[in-house]
């Protein structure tokens, strides 16, 4: 209890770390009476699925709003899953008009009971100290046990870190299992062309999620991800 109670204070420390702009979800939603985050304009956005949270940040380059959507078409005892997710990032005008930056869907296979935004695990930050917030963002997909539960066990299913960097997508998918040869975890190549404070930050993210007992990553090369396979 007292080791699981440690990591879980260290991967608090990592989120709300040092870094400008950098803080807990729930430090970084955005206000209720924001007009940019009203239904009107989140209509006019385009979002395709319903948001469930909305985060603002500012930076040097603008004032910006991150609507994370989920379908929430799979609900399970314990968790609320969808077969769909989506995130988009807007920047803010100064007619408080929204403007896409970046949007990113993805899907559970057809044999998981479904997915869902790790919402705690989020981090808006400057991590390299450009000025400039790079959005990490983490959702996890899981197995079904039958119709009404899902498999929370930490060395099952998979779970996907999204990074972006100059409006470049940097993605982390790790699988896990029970046996060492069962768990991988892979990235990109925009992951490996993130500067080396940003690819430091997130091995050490995984490892706080590793030592917390919230996935169980492969940590066979100090948690570094492999690249992924070229497609043919």
């Amino acid at each position: 209890m007292k080791r699981k109670l440690l990591a879980l204070t260290l991967l608090a420390l990592l989120v709300t770390g040092s870094h400008a702009q950098i803080g807990l979800p729930g430090k970084n939603e955005c206000a209720a009476n924001a007009p940019y985050a009203s239904a009107e304009a989140l209509k006019k956005a385009g979002l395709e699925l319903p948001a469930f949270k909305r985060y603002c940040y500012t930076d040097k380059s603008g004032s910006y709003v991150l609507l994370l959507g989920e379908k929430q078409d799979e609900p399970y005892a314990g968790e609320l899953l969808s077969s769909a997710i989506q995130a988009s990032l807007y920047k803010v005008g100064g007619d408080n008009t929204l403007t896409r930056e970046w949007s990113i869907r993805d899907f559970a296979n057809k044999d998981e009971a479904g997915v869902n935004f790790r919402s705690k695990l989020i981090e808006l930050a400057d991590i390299d100290g450009d000025g400039l917030v790079d959005p990490i963002l983490v959702y996890r997909f899981f197995n079904p046990v039958d119709s009404d539960h899902i498999d929370n066990d930490d060395y099952v299913g998979r779970i996907k870190i999204v990074a972006f960097h100059l409006g470049r997508k940097a993605t982390i998918h790790a699988i896990t299992g029970h046996l060492d040869g069962d768990r991988k975890t892979t990235a990109n190549d925009n992951y490996f062309a993130l500067p080396k404070p940003v690819q430091r930050h997130l091995v050490k993210k995984m490892k706080a999620m590793y030592d917390a007992g919230q996935f169980g990553f492969d940590n066979s090369y100090g948690f570094v991800p492999k690249k992924e396979a070229a497609r043919r």
